[in-house]
């Protein structure tokens, strides 16, 4: 009798380790095309990432209530002002921050100049995106291509983030 359990258990329990193995789909990986997804912006202008552009995107998956996040904003802030006439675009996708109103206040009291979203339909955009994390950062080529992908913020990295857009405005 009890032989008829073993075989049935036995590859329910591969079944269960090959799935625990399979990579993990928290995050898009760097070599990964960005999903292309289009919004407007806090003034209603389009904008458009992913697909092959004529500038390298920084695309930062965030929210108001996020300390990572808030740390994130003066160092976005300086790219956008340092490199926005050279190639550069920094886009910052509000999710789980409120409504437009909202988020357009908390852009003004931060002093943010760089192109802020907050899109429609948030879940859509974070299962397309993958963000499992606030914040979440994509730095994306000119071909649409993901060259950078981290989850949170730490100051320390942004030698490696001015490493990667440098190299991807020359070529």
């Amino acid at each position: 009798m009890m032989k008829r359990y073993i075989l049935p258990l036995a590859l329910l329990g591969v079944a269960v380790f090959l799935f625990a193995t399979m990579p993990s789909s928290a995050q898009l990986r760097v070599g990964q095309k960005m999903p292309e997804m289009t919004f407007k912006d806090l003034n209603g202008k389009e904008v458009k990432i992913g697909g092959k552009q004529d500038k390298v995107y920084l695309v930062d998956f965030w929210a108001t209530w996020c300390g990572p996040c808030r740390a994130a904003i003066p160092y976005l802030e300086e790219l956008h002002t340092k490199y926005k006439d050279r190639g550069l675009v920094v886009v910052g996708i509000a999710l789980d921050s409120g409504t437009v109103d909202e988020v357009r206040a908390f852009v003004e009291q931060h002093k943010i100049t760089y192109t802020i979203v907050v899109p429609p339909n948030e879940s859509e955009v974070m299962r397309r995106a993958r963000v499992k994390a606030f914040p979440t950062m994509y730095i994306v080529d000119k071909k649409g291509v993901i060259r950078y992908a981290e989850e949170g913020f730490a100051p320390e990295v942004m030698e490696d983030i001015l490493r990667v857009i440098g190299q991807a405005m020359i070529e």
